[in-house]
């Protein structure tokens, strides 16, 4: 397995948190969606998206632009698919969403074409979710995906956070699971406790 390297700031990749419609921000409970609705699956094409589909359609395209290509060009099938599947699985409404939405493009028609940027992007998205909304003592976080050389690491608000070295992140075991996290309880790799499977 490859060897791990430094922390993946959030600085170089989306503030899912800014990119989020206000419909969808996280309230104090860390839902941040309405529970899905009832998407007409048989439907085969639609122009107007139904307002209550909209915020899904902006977690999924805000996030991570990028899939439009897999769906030129406005990625509605990709769309009306992510979809269906999520009325049928009701993925928990919190941080790890968008962990579901890594594990649906990965076993999805798309999955051929998903690259690790899809994955980072949610990745990253999940991480600012979870900063904004844990109300546990910890500071932070470090999510991993097995298939990726980096891992991305966040630090809630007021907590200036220490970059990993590439020793440290070497030193840390390869993750257990296909999707895998850690708190934080200070600052660098020395506050690592043990990866736990995220939840979905």
């Amino acid at each position: 397995m490859a060897s791990r390297t430094p922390e993946h700031t959030m600085s170089r990749t989306l503030n899912a948190s800014a990119l989020l419609e206000p419909s969808v921000r996280p309230s104090r409970t860390g839902d941040f969606l309405l529970p899905f609705p009832d998407y007409p699956c048989n439907a085969r094409s639609f122009v107007n998206l139904d307002a209550r589909l909209l915020p899904y359609w902006h977690t999924l395209f805000d996030v991570c632009p990028g899939l439009l290509k897999l769906d030129p060009p406005e990625g509605l099938e990709l769309f009306r698919r992510f979809m269906t599947w999520a009325y049928r699985h009701h993925p928990a409404l919190d941080w790890t969403y968008y962990i579901s939405v890594c594990r649906w493009l990965l076993s999805s028609p798309y999955q051929a074409r998903v690259t690790e940027e899809h994955i980072e992007a949610f990745m990253v998205a999940a991480a600012a979710l979870w900063v904004t909304t844990d109300v546990s003592q910890a500071r932070g976080l470090i999510l991993a995906w097995q298939p990726m050389t980096e891992w991305i690491v966040e630090w809630k608000p007021g907590f200036r956070s220490t970059p990993f070295t590439p020793q440290e992140g070497e030193g840390l075991p390869p993750p257990s699971w296909e999707f895998s996290w850690s708190p934080l309880d200070g600052k660098g790799a020395g506050s690592f406790r043990r990866w736990l499977p995220v939840p979905g």
